[in-house]
């Protein structure tokens, strides 16, 4: 016959746990087991919170909390370097450190309605300068007409640029291209057309080919437009390519256009 554990029930005096029956120690924290019975009226201890050993926290949960603290710190700096990316400056040749205003050419033709401004170089000179507009002569069939209108039709500032042209000594307008690419004014990108015609010279009437190329840009709800004038020689293919003889002088000025937001 066995023999039956008649050892009464009872608790740890320090954590509280239910000793098993014939437990001599605390199977939670190892304490011995009292000689005192448990009873209805006996009070045990409570252990401390700071006594029992703190939980530790599980691996995944903290991979998950190490990529969310990267995730945040990635997306805060890239916040931050967005917005303090530089705006596009139109510096020409005064990019670099800002150490007083632009470089400006010596020569210049500025609008007083429309604020633009065009720079030259010998040797160009001016002619019929207007509020919104002025021509550039080289000689009698090199030149360029800038003009500007409020707004942005690109296109039917082309088109008053075309009809512009004195048809008395440019006649015979032939398209050379249906669209010009490439087309800006002062790097703002625009449209524009090219032409073959024949130039027929005041007073003596010679005639001339020459090629006709007129180009219009916008901003800012301004559209600026020039027309060029210039000795033809396709077989050169200089600027852009259209068989401009002189097409470097015309260049410059095109390029050195400033907007009023630019000037």
């Amino acid at each position: 016959m066995t023999a039956t554990n008649t050892q009464p029930a009872s608790y740890c005096e320090r954590c509280g746990t239910l000793f098993g029956a014939g437990a001599a120690f605390c199977r939670r924290c190892g304490s011995p087991r009292p000689t005192i019975p448990a009873g209805p009226d006996r009070a045990y201890p409570v252990v401390p919170s700071g006594a029992a050993p703190a939980a530790r926290p599980k691996p995944v949960r903290l991979v998950l909390s190490v990529v969310l603290s990267l995730v945040t710190l990635v997306t805060i700096l890239t916040v931050v370097a967005v917005s303090e990316t530089p705006a596009v400056n139109y510096c020409h040749f005064a990019c670099g450190t800002r150490l007083g205003p632009r470089l400006l050419g010596e020569a210049a033709y500025v609008s007083p309605e429309f604020r633009y401004r065009v720079e030259y170089e010998y040797p160009f000179r001016l002619a019929n300068q207007s509020s919104s507009g002025v021509e550039m002569y080289l000689d009698a069939d090199n030149a360029m007409v800038f003009s500007a209108v409020p707004g942005s039709d690109v296109n039917g500032a082309i088109q008053r640029a075309i009809n512009g042209l004195n048809t008395n000594v440019v006649q015979d307008l032939r398209p050379l291209t249906p669209e010009l690419a490439g087309a800006e004014i002062g790097y703002v990108p625009g449209s524009g057309e090219a032409f073959s015609a024949t130039f027929v010279a005041p007073g003596n009437n010679t005639t001339q080919a020459v090629s006709v190329v007129v180009m219009a840009a916008t901003q800012a709800n301004l559209t600026i437009s020039v027309l060029v004038v210039g000795t033809q020689d396709l077989s050169s293919w200089q600027f852009l390519p259209l068989g401009l003889y002189l097409g470097e002088y015309f260049d410059f000025e095109i390029s050195n256009t400033l907007w009023p937001s630019q000037s």
